[in-house]
């Protein structure tokens, strides 16, 4: 019987992250898949809000 390899959740949960890495050694991803959602996600933050002035100061 072949042990189910650990999830990333687990492996956070139980800091076994090494051993996460460890059993998906020499896997490949779809290079082209990431690329696209790190360019979809890029410039996407929201802008900052404007900060707030006091017309009664004394400066």
């Amino acid at each position: 019987m072949v042990k189910p390899k650990i999830t990333l959740t687990k492996a956070r949960q139980q800091d076994s992250v090494a051993q996460f890495i460890a059993e998906r050694k020499g896997e490949t991803g779809d290079e082209a898949a990431f690329d696209a959602t790190l360019r979809s996600m890029a410039g996407k933050s929201k802008p900052a809000p404007k900060t707030s002035f006091r017309d009664d100061c004394d400066d």
